[in-house]
């Protein structure tokens, strides 16, 4: 029988916690520490019963034979947070984005790869089954030359969530956050992009943070994307809607991804192809049959751990290591750029943007802060005349 191997996680806030839940909860993997310096979410854990460290060397000497640690804290920390996990021999899995910034998560990735050990950057989309068909679907030319695609993501969140200036001051934002997994999955399936364009609007809360943004992507295979997000417009489409992932969040059920070929297309998640039955090419005055390919249903948290575990333990090759993380947080970063300045953008996750410096300011200035003070003060709306529509 496998002997559980000890993890720590770095960050006891929700997304740290669920993943304290899932570690306990597997067959072979521990929860040997919570490293948590902020006095509330430390207690918050360890009312659940977690083992509670403030600090990293609290936890490995209590745990020297911790092997692994899952980085779940706000984008402000995780470059100094992943040199110092690194340097103690412990594998990674740094929750998405990388980083808020490039700087700081080629820093991540530059500690890994000093100390040697892994780095799984936790885009979880890419560990779907349906992903992983849909991959090999247009890898095989089932769809012909892929020509197109468009995603949206529209799900509106509660009104009190912008309530704290974290969510306004670590780095933060729909973009970052949320449309983030979109572009890790449109590179997940049809590779590296070559320029952005983009449109960002805060009209909706008047806030220092776009509330929707649409997108161009042109990618290197000469395919063309667009993707519209939107934390404030109400909708049934959006990746977690469509698949039930969160439980905090109403399930559609409906698709929110499709992609076009030249011979078929395809829509996500419920991996549903279209094609022409009849001889010879398809065009608009023949039918096309809708078929829904065979994929089991995924956990896809559940599904990543048990990846982390084997790139920890077994030397398993990242699904989303270091190069990858970076291609999309560059991606998604250009995004941002391109909005603010209305012109296209190409990304490149090995040249550091010229709007970084301010980005690490404002992340810097955040970190500094007191604990108490970021964690509850209320975020005060940005000024805005009515007709501005772009916002970083």
């Amino acid at each position: 029988m496998t002997a559980a191997i000890p993890l720590a996680v770095y960050g006891a806030g929700l997304v740290g916690l669920r993943h304290c839940a899932l570690i306990e909860a597997h067959a072979t993997a521990g929860l040997a520490a919570v490293i948590e310096p902020e006095p509330e979410a430390a207690e918050r854990a360890a009312e659940l019963g977690h083992p509670v460290f403030a600090t990293p060397e609290d936890a490995a000497a209590a745990h020297p034979d911790i092997a692994g640690a899952v980085i779940a804290t706000a984008n402000a920390t995780p470059g100094a947070v992943a040199e110092d996990a690194a340097g103690r021999g412990w594998a990674l899995l740094v929750e998405k984005p990388l980083s808020g910034t490039l700087r700081d998560a080629r820093r991540a990735a530059q500690a890994a790869e000093a100390a040697g050990v892994p780095l799984l950057v936790g885009h979880h989309r890419r560990q779907y089954a349906s992903v992983a068909a849909a991959r090999e679907t247009l890898a095989s030319g089932l769809l012909g030359r892929p020509i197109a695609a468009d995603v949206i993501w529209s799900l509106r969140k509660p009104d009190d969530y912008y309530r704290y200036q974290w969510r306004v001051e670590s780095g933060g934002g729909p973009v970052v956050i949320n449309l983030v997994h979109d572009v890790d999955l449109l590179r997940f399936l049809l590779g590296d992009i070559a320029e952005v364009s983009a449109l960002a609007s805060s009209a909706q809360r008047r806030g220092a943070l776009e509330d929707s943004a649409a997108v161009a992507l042109r990618f290197e295979n000469g395919c063309l994307a667009t993707c519209l997000m939107s934390d404030a417009g109400l909708s049934p489409w959006g990746w977690e809607a469509a698949t039930g992932e969160n439980p905090d969040l109403h399930a559609s059920g409906l698709d929110c991804l499709r992609i076009v070929g030249d011979e078929g297309a395809l829509s996500l998640p419920s991996l549903t192809y279209w094609r022409h039955d009849g001889g010879g090419r398809g065009d608009w005055t023949k039918p096309l049959t809708p078929l829904e390919l065979p994929c089991p249903r995924t956990a896809p948290l559940e599904a990543q751990l048990d990846h982390f575990i084997a790139v920890a333990r077994d030397g398993a090759a990242p699904i989303c290591g270091a190069a990858e993380g970076l291609a999309s947080l560059a991606a998604t970063l250009a995004i941002r750029e391109s909005a603010r300045t209305g012109a296209p953008v190409r990304p490149d996750p090995d040249e550091l943007p010229p709007w970084e410096q301010a980005t690490e300011t404002a992340i810097a200035d955040y970190a500094a802060r007191p604990a108490r003070e970021r964690a509850a003060a209320p975020a005060a709306p940005r000024p805005q005349a009515p007709s501005e529509e772009t916002s970083e």
